[in-house]
């Protein structure tokens, strides 16, 4: 059975260990360091269990605050608003996934192959979006309030720029480097 090894991605206060990027499983060990948060958001599609490994995070689950600590797992249902924080002052380590997988590991193959073409950090995750936006990819976490309308905005602003600044032939190259030789194999 082949086993493929995947690189850490990240930006910011997160890192993510891919371990598993399939059609149906996207799993990774996920990396917070003191102060890290994710703002409140939705998946529409998967449910998202959390084991935590090392430390503990403050997780906001449908307005209420809930304290998982290493040892101890949370299960988010899809369509629940949920955030995270890591109010400590050690880093978190978990390993999570997306049941059913949606288009997860579609996102972070993108995200791997930017790495590859030395792109990181928050430029690869504007491009990851750009890229996932042109090939059609579910939206797989939505946020909410204020921050849905920006992120509209932001992502309008991709679309114009793109020609511009290489982002198109970005996809171009991702669809003929990651996504024809997969759909070789497949036939």
């Amino acid at each position: 059975m082949k086993t493929t090894t995947y690189p850490t991605i990240g930006w910011g206060k997160e890192t993510f260990l891919p371990l598993a990027l399939t059609e149906t499983t996207c799993k990774f060990e996920w990396t917070v360091q003191p102060g890290g948060s994710v703002p409140t958001h939705l998946h529409k599609e998967s449910d998202e269990p959390f084991e935590v490994l090392e430390g503990e995070l403050v997780f906001i689950v449908a307005g209420k605050a809930v304290v998982i600590r290493a040892g101890e797992t949370i299960t988010i249902p899809h369509m629940v608003p949920h955030s995270l924080h890591n109010k400590s002052n050690a880093e978190v380590r978990c390993r999570v996934s997306y049941t059913p997988a949606a288009d997860q590991s579609k996102f972070f193959q993108v995200l791997i192959f930017l790495k590859e073409n030395s792109i990181e950090g928050m430029g690869a995750m504007f491009r990851t979006m750009y890229i996932c936006d042109q090939l059609g990819y579910r939206e797989f976490s939505t946020v909410t309030g204020g921050m849905k309308a920006f992120m509209g905005l932001l992502i309008g602003c991709f679309r114009l720029l793109a020609p511009l600044n290489g982002w198109a032939k970005l996809v171009k190259q991702f669809v003929q480097e990651k996504v024809k030789p997969h759909l070789q194999v497949q036939l």
